[in-house]
């Protein structure tokens, strides 16, 4: 077997495969739609066909009218009327098939759209961090609300489409086999080509993924508002304009290079298909000049071959077209059944996380290394926390503190090491529950564009109606002292990605996240750099609100404004992933070590 088969070979049977696991699932999503679509396909297939009856009948009657006159004149109406209503029941079908179609594609977003946001949501962290696995996810979500619907109407249109052209070879048949043989002549080599221009559109399509990503991402800088002021401080545009083209440019000339050679195959193939055509026009004027072939015969055979024409690019289109789904597809499957490592939510043999006798976090020999790079971020750490303890985490930049906090909350997994709340693994608790009781705000919290009540209540989702809780959340961090600028209060859109939205400075949005953190009333709490746009006045007036209402709630804060470490329990004092200092402000700056170093740097700055 030669290399070119198999590799044919393979293509077909990962057709087939994805075919029919896609045909299972759209006939489970609505098998009356389903039922619906596949009849009107198949109905329709037969319509060219019989039209080619008709057209025969009529010129005969039309014949038959010229030579007798009136009395054969009944003859052609009835024709008449059978074709209106042939024609009239095909635009019927083909109405009922796009309603059919719109339904099913409905179902199917739904379905994909669910099956795809379900996945992504329960992946760890660390999946997103993984080039090659977050460009197969850019992939299969993008245009996934037609992909399904696609795969399956191809399939119906090759079906209508070869029942189509069987017909035409049946008729051909009866008039002479060269006419057949002509017939599949035109088909092999019109399907070939298109199925290897479509596997290899393809397979640029996803070694292109990267630097179309990078494209998109440049080109984004230009035209979103939300970095509109630093591209122009910095007068960037000259450049982040040259990197796009360069990225767009590459992709662009790879993709006109296929182009000429798919049009330098395509000249050969359409050149053979037209002399196939002009030979089997040939044969039919040679039969008819034999006096073998009747004019009304000689009408319908080209209308048969013009049709078979345009038959030909249908079938070869969507034949092209389920290869490039089936690749699609697989990519989809390849998602949706992989191994990558998930969250374990709602696992039956998790235990719930031990919130009402919580008395203690216990870390032993913490070790994180990034599995893309190898690169130790923590490196055997131990601490202990007890309940309602206020931990400051202090170090510089890339010490490992937002990495060690993604730890405690169970979004990164450890590489080695245990934590414990309470005695019971973190690898051992059920993470949904967990959640109920833990809360955190980020350094690069998200700014939801809707409304302040829903960017309050995300908090604790299923008391977002509370007012009365809204409103004590919204005094913590300050909310309240410009709520009363909004037109429609809590319910004001926010944000300038919808019409009516209203713009807030960076300050408020972190207020608006600090109040989402305290709103959820966790018995953790993690507030990650939470007042660094706010002012030393705001800051100092938020840490004293925060202790208080922290009262008997364990809390961890990172801040690189170390004044506020004073107001901490104890201090943890990180450096290249290593817990090399822990204490009290007191106890960190009589060692005299880097804590001390740190602190006294900043001091100076107020001396």
């Amino acid at each position: 077997m030669t290399e070119s088969v198999r590799k044919t070979l393979q293509k077909i049977s990962l057709t087939f495969q994805m075919m029919f696991k896609m045909i299972g699932i759209m006939f489970r999503l609505s098998p009356l739609s389903f039922i619906l679509l596949t009849v009107c396909e198949i109905s329709l297939s037969f319509i060219p066909v019989v039209q080619i009856f008709v057209t025969f009948k009529l010129m005969n009657a039309v014949q038959l009218i010229a030579s007798r006159g009136l009395p054969e004149l009944i003859i052609g109406y009835r024709i008449l009327l059978f074709q209106f209503g042939l024609l009239l029941m095909g635009i019927i079908l083909e109405l009922l098939n796009t309603h059919v179609s719109k339904n099913l594609r409905l179902h199917a977003t739904l379905h994909f759209g669910n099956e795809i946001s379900t996945k992504s949501s329960r992946l760890t962290l660390l999946n997103f961090e993984k080039h090659d696995f977050y460009d197969l996810l850019q992939r299969v979500s993008t245009g996934f609300e037609m992909r399904g619907l696609l795969f399956f109407q191809s399939f119906l249109q090759i079906i209508q489409s070869t029942f189509t052209l069987i017909g035409f070879f049946v008729v051909l048949m009866r008039f002479h086999w060269a006419l057949a043989v002509g017939l599949l002549l035109l088909v092999v080599p019109s399907l070939f080509i298109n199925i290897r221009e479509t596997h290899f559109q393809f397979s640029q399509f996803v070694r292109q993924t990267p630097a179309s990503r990078r494209a998109n991402y440049f080109f984004s800088l230009l035209t979103n508002r939300e970095w509109a002021k630093e591209v122009r401080i910095f007068s960037l545009s000259h450049y982040i304009v040259n990197q796009w083209k360069v990225y767009y440019k590459q992709n662009g000339i790879e993709q006109l290079a296929l182009d000429r050679k798919m049009s330098i195959l395509k000249l050969g193939i359409n050149g053979f298909t037209l002399l196939i055509v002009t030979l089997v026009s040939g044969l039919l004027l040679n039969l008819a000049a034999i006096g073998k072939l009747s004019l009304s015969y000689f009408i319908a055979l080209v209308q048969i071959i013009t049709t078979v024409q345009g038959n030909l690019k249908v079938l070869a289109s969507y034949l092209a077209n389920i290869y490039e789904q089936a690749l699609y597809t697989r990519d989809l499957f390849i998602f949706l059944e992989s191994e990558e490592e998930s969250e374990e939510l709602e696992e039956s043999d998790k235990l719930p996380f031990p919130a009402n006798i919580l008395s203690e976090i216990t870390v032993r020999n913490a070790m994180f290394i990034y599995p893309n790079t190898g690169r130790t971020v923590l490196n055997n750490i131990s601490f202990e926390v007890k309940a309602g303890e206020k931990i400051a985490i202090v170090g510089e930049n890339g010490s490992g503190k937002s990495t060690l906090v993604k730890c405690l909350l169970g979004l990164y997994p450890l590489t080695e090491g245990i934590i414990e709340y309470n005695g019971v693994s973190l690898s051992n608790i059920d993470l949904k529950d967990m959640r109920k009781h833990v809360t955190a705000i980020f350094q690069d919290f998200v700014q939801y564009q809707l409304t302040l009540r829903e960017n309050i209540g995300f908090g604790k989702i299923d008391y977002m109606d509370d007012n009365a809780r809204l409103q004590s959340a919204a005094a913590i961090s300050g909310v309240d002292q410009f709520i009363n600028q909004l037109p429609q209060g809590y319910d004001t859109t926010l944000g300038y990605s919808f019409m009516g939205g209203q713009e807030l400075s960076f300050g408020q949005w972190q207020k608006i996240a600090i109040s989402r953190a305290f709103f959820s009333d966790s018995e953790v709490i993690v507030l990650d750099e939470p007042t660094a746009s706010l002012d030393p006045m705001t800051e100092a007036v938020l840490f004293e609100t925060i202790a208080q209402l922290t009262q008997g709630k364990t809390t961890f804060f990172i801040s690189h404004r170390l004044g506020v470490c004073r107001a901490a329990d104890r201090i943890l004092v990180l450096k290249n992933g290593e817990l090399i200092e822990q204490g009290n402000h007191d106890q960190l700056m009589q060692s005299n070590g880097e804590y001390a170093r740190m602190f006294s740097i900043q001091a100076e700055w107020y001396q």
